[in-house]
């Protein structure tokens, strides 16, 4: 029969082992664009821990606007309309690696529109997969993004026309913005090392007993 102190010792191992061996559960974000109504932007902007510009050596320059504003087919919210033969990427601000889970895309409300768009996933500037639509609506199509697997940037590029298209409810996995909510790495560190020990000393009063 297990004693108190010997009751403890177990608990704390299983506590602690179960603790350390968890991994640390990194919350997703849904990135909407709310222009109030119509914000051009000439250098990056982040959103909810993402930042969202144009390549370097290309126009900086992209809308984010009301929909309503502009009578887009869409969800009444705001959306990002890139309306210039350019690409649009997003990377984590953290420069952490992330998984677009999905994304809302469209063509470009004006003379501009793409005819197809391609998302392309890039991890240490290798592509790790490509995304293409052949063929946009005029309303928005929900895209699967999970095929890219886990990435450090997506850049998304219209197709044939002028190359506009719009994008909105950009799902993102992966990157920490804020708190995070489950314990730091040392005090994973700390919780298997009580495991551990508790695993130790049950062991050796169970021996002596």
């Amino acid at each position: 029969m297990m004693n108190g102190m010997t009751r403890f010792s177990l608990a704390v191992a299983v506590l602690g082992v179960a603790v350390g061996a968890a991994s640390p559960a990194r919350a997703g974000v849904l990135v909407t664009f709310e222009g109030s109504p119509n914000t051009i932007y000439n250098a990056p902007i982040t959103r909810s821990g993402f930042v969202f510009a144009n390549p370097t050596g290309q126009e900086q320059h992209f809308h984010e606007i009301d929909s309503t504003q502009f009578n887009l087919t869409s969800n009444g919210t705001g959306v990002l309309l890139n309306d210039r033969p350019t690409q649009n990427f997003v990377v984590a601000a953290d420069a952490s690696v992330f998984t677009l889970g999905s994304v809302d895309v469209a063509t470009a409300a004006n003379n501009n529109p793409a005819v197809g768009l391609t998302i392309a996933g890039f991890l240490n500037n290798v592509a790790t997969n490509t995304i293409t639509i052949a063929a946009l609506g005029s309303g928005f199509t929900t895209v699967n993004g999970t095929p890219l697997g886990n990435v450090d940037r997506v850049v998304f590029t219209g197709v044939g026309g002028q190359g506009g298209f719009e994008l909105d409810n950009v799902a993102l996995n992966g990157a920490i913005t804020g708190p995070s909510p489950v314990p730091e790495p040392a005090t994973f560190g700390m919780a298997a090392i009580a495991g551990i020990a508790g695993l130790v000393a049950y062991r050796r009063r169970k021996r002596t007993a």
